[in-house]
Parts: C-alpha cells; structure tokens; sequence
C-alpha cells in the first residue's frame, strides 16, 4: 500500500486588507516532494503525525510539493482566485502523474479558506481533487477554527481535526486521519459522518481557548461521549469568525463506524447550545493591560497579547497600539515582539551596523486608520541583527523550521522592539532569542498572538494579559461589519433560537 501527501489551505480573514496571492501564503515557496519526509517526520505537525501512522502501518509514503508554512498553515487576507487556481493546479498535476501508484490520499487542510472564486477553500480544494482521483479514498486533518461544510463532508472519506486552543496536537489530528484512511482501504473501517452548524461565532481569545472555560470542558466531555458511544471521532469546531461568508459559525462534527451519527451530532450540537452564554469576551485597552500587567509581576515576566493584530488570523503584524503605550510609559524591562516591517528590517540590515543610532518610522504601514500610525522611535540604538531562522519549540510545531526573515532588535530609551521581515505570531521565544534576547532580564513582554503562544508560555510566565485594542482580529465581533454571514447570529444579535437544525435558510450557500 502506498499513500500519498500533500497539504494546501488558509486561515482566511476577509476584514484584513489586500489580498494573499501565493508568494504572501507560502514566502519560501513550496516545499518540494523529496524534502518532506526530512522536514517533517518526528514533528509536532500535521504531517508528522501522517508520517507516523504510515511507518507505523508499513506501508509507504508518496509525497508530492506542498503548501505549508513550517508545518502550519499560513493566515492573510482573501485568497485570490489566480492562488488557489494555481495551487491547485499544481498539486493535482502531480496527482495525474502517480495515478496508478498509490491507493488513498492524505490532504492536510485548514477548514477556514475561501478565495475571489471560492467561499469554500476546502470544498474547491477536495473538488478539483476528485476530478483526478475519482473515488479513491482521500481523508483530511483540519484545524479546529475550521468553518465547516456539508460540501466538504461530501467530498472527502473522512474529516478529523485537532481539538486544542493552542493547538498542541496537529501531530494526533494527522495521525488519526491516515490511520483511518489506511483502514479503509484495508476493509477493517468504514467511517461515515454527521454534521451540525450552531448560530454562533466565538473569538479565538480567551473564550475560545481550551486552556480556559468552557473550552476545557467541552473537550473533555465530547472525549468521553467518543468512548462511551463507541464513536470513532467527535470534534467541536470553534469556527473563524473573522471570515465573513455564509459558510462560517461553530459545528459539531461527529465520525462514526459504518453508520451515519445524526442522533450524536444532535445531542453534542444541544450539548453545545446550552453553554453559548459562557463564552464571554474581556477587552482591555493596552494602557489597561500595561497596568494589570504591573500588578502581577512576580520574579519573571508577564506576556500581553494584543489578539487583535494577530497575524495568525491574517493581521498585518504591524499594528502600533500596544507598542505606542510601551514607548510611552518608557518602563525598564519592557520588550515588544515582532512587529512586521519588511521595508525598515531591510534597510537596516543593508545600511547599518549594531551600536548605530537611527531614527525610524516603524510598524503602522498597512492599515493605519485602524491599527494605528507609525510610531517615531528617535535615536533608537541598533542592539543586534539575525537573518530570523528558527527551529521551532512550541508544541504546535516543535522541530519545525521557520523564517521570520531579516530581523533587528531596536532600543528606544528603555523599550526594546524586535522588528521582523517574514509575518508570524509568536508561538514560543524563538522570535526574541535569535537576536540574542534573555527573557529573564525582562518584566513586560508584548506579542502579537491570540493562543497558539501560550502552549510554550503559559506555564513559564507569571501571568498573561490580553489587550483588544482596535485591529482587524478583534475579539469584540460587534465591532466588525458583517455582510454576508447568516443572521440572527450570537453574539452579534439577540433572541438567536436553535432548534437542532441551523441554517434554515441555505440560499446563500
């Protein structure tokens, strides 16, 4: 038995500016055939885990070009149609030429994708899939912000994602995918799935993390509804809310072994309903962070997210609010994490040196009307250069490699600012330590993230503050302009009725 790989998708927030051609999606390109085992086998990521279950099968891999940031999968603006056709067309191109090789197909996805040709990534995706590979078995991992689909149900022999906020088991999520599809094409396994979509949006912050409530206790029951009902997977899907498109809200998404779950996904669905009230947002302005912050210093450092320029939600990266209030106050000990300024990063590379003062305008480029204007740093101290290579060491993608590009570490009087080239989040210290930071020297550490960080962090940091200052990821949803979602809609509108089957109304899918 052979089984062949490969991965495409988007975390797609259609409120952020521009629009992510391939070059923005993948900026290293792709990750070519013969280098993925070496890549990605023993990592914390999707295809780790598939790599896993196939040596642990023995049967082989076929791995063709694949789309993956580090393992993950990238987040930008509205895809445009020439990205997704393109990418398409390349993979399924591949396709064609092993037609004949191998007998089912791993497709890492996302689940939040859409495009200028597409509200539904993952549907078009797995479509033009099976215009080549007619119905040989084909099954998927996903992330658990996925918008889901009845056309992605349809398409695909099974659908199996993480469960975590952070997500600390991409690993399991691939692992069980290609141990069921393998099972499948062995006859032992034949998965069949239900699906339910719910009214309701939650933001990835706090509320929408499983290290917090409900979250942690939604895992933990619908895990255990698995074993006693004798399912083969049960997943909550917290949605992405911050793509505007008829297909978006939370769901429950239940497999089971050769019979259609309707009644599991009916209970878990009310299961569900029953905790909306719970998800309840906190939104602090930066000055207020700051001073929380202060108050629950112990011997470390605290770690304030601003969640609404999360680039792990498709953000610019360059957002100044929190940085504005750090340069303000011009407290010793305080340093922000990267702020995405490809431009200036450069410039300082080609023209200076460490020890050189240099004036600059940084961050505020791309959406300055919401994100805010460029801060002025004046006479800032260069502290020192790093080309922003990494190895990964948090558990959402530990062992993975990543590139944050030409990076500088700045000091402005007391504050210090890490200004980087290539978009991330922050999901552990390796943005702060390749240019050469020891985050036991500081007090108050700003970053841009709204989870995945605190898989490494939570248990190193004293304590860990969010702010929600204005951004193109906020976690108050009112304040975003929706247009194409299903309405009513919670938290957005009030007296928002489920009865068990939810839209109503699927003109506009």
């Amino acid at each position: 038995m052979k089984i062949l790989i490969t991965q495409f998708g988007n975390e797609t927030n259609t409120f952020a500016t521009g629009l992510t051609d391939f070059n923005k999606l993948v900026p290293g390109g792709w990750t070519r055939a013969n280098d993925v085992v070496r890549l990605f086998n023993g990592t914390s990521t999707y295809l780790g885990g598939a790599l896993k279950a196939i040596e642990e099968e023995g049967v082989e891999v076929l791995p063709i070009d694949l789309s993956t940031n580090g393992g993950n999968f990238g987040a930008g603006p509205l895809m445009s149609a020439e990205c997704s056709t393109y990418a398409m067309d390349h993979i399924t191109d591949q396709v064609k030429k092993h037609i004949g090789e191998f007998d089912g197909i791993f497709f890492a996805v996302h689940g939040a994708g859409c495009a200028e040709n597409t509200d539904d990534l993952e549907a078009y995706s797995f479509k033009r899939m099976r215009e080549v590979i007619g119905d040989i078995p084909m099954m998927s991992s996903l992330d658990v912000h996925g918008n889901i689909t009845d056309e992605m149900l349809a398409l695909s022999d099974g659908l199996f994602s993480i469960k975590q906020n952070p997500h600390t088991d991409c690993k399991e999520a691939g692992y069980l995918a290609t141990k069921m599809l393998i099972a499948k094409i062995r006859g032992t396994i034949n998965p069949k799935m239900a699906l339910r979509r719910l009214p309701l949006l939650i933001p990835p912050t706090d509320p929408g993390s499983t290290l917090n409530e409900p979250g942690r206790s939604i895992v933990s029951y619908l895990e255990n509804y698995v074993k006693e009902n004798n399912l083969i997977d049960a997943t909550f899907f917290f949605g992405f809310p911050y793509m505007d498109r008829p297909c978006s809200s939370v769901s429950v998404l239940v497999v089971a072994n050769d019979f259609v779950p309707d009644k599991q996904a009916d209970d878990l669905s009310k299961y569900i309903w029953e905790k909306r009230n719970e998800f309840v947002v906190e939104s602090l302005s930066p000055s207020e962070a700051i001073d929380r912050a202060l108050k629950l210093v112990k011997d470390g450092y605290v770690v304030i997210n601003e969640g609404s320029d999360n680039p792990g939600g498709g953000t610019p990266g360059d957002a100044t609010h929190l940085l504005r209030e750090m340069v303000k106050r011009d407290m010793k000990g305080f340093i922000m994490g990267p702020i995405y300024d490809p431009k200036l990063a450069e410039s300082l590379h080609n023209n200076h040196k460490i020890g050189d003062k240099v004036t600059v305008l940084l961050g505020g480029k791309t959406d300055p009307e919401l994100c805010g204007d460029p801060v002025l740093l004046e006479d800032a101290t260069i502290v020192n250069f790093s080309d922003g290579k990494i190895v990964s060491q948090a558990p959402l993608n530990k062992g993975a490699q990543m590139d944050y590009g030409k990076s500088v570490r700045l000091r402005h009087g007391n504050i210090e600012v890490i200004v980087v080239s290539i978009r991330f989040q922050v999901y552990d210290d390796r943005p702060f330590i390749m240019t050469g930071v020891d985050l036991a020297q500081y007090k108050v550490i700003g970053l841009k993230s709204m989870n995945h960080f605190k898989g490494y962090f939570m248990s190193r940091a004293d304590a860990i503050v969010p702010t929600d200052p204005p951004g193109q990821c906020p976690s108050n949803l009112k304040l975003l302009k929706f247009k194409q979602i299903h309405r009513p809609m919670l938290p957005l509108d009030e007296n928002v009725e489920y009865t068990g089957h939810w839209p109503l109304d699927n003109s506009k899918e």
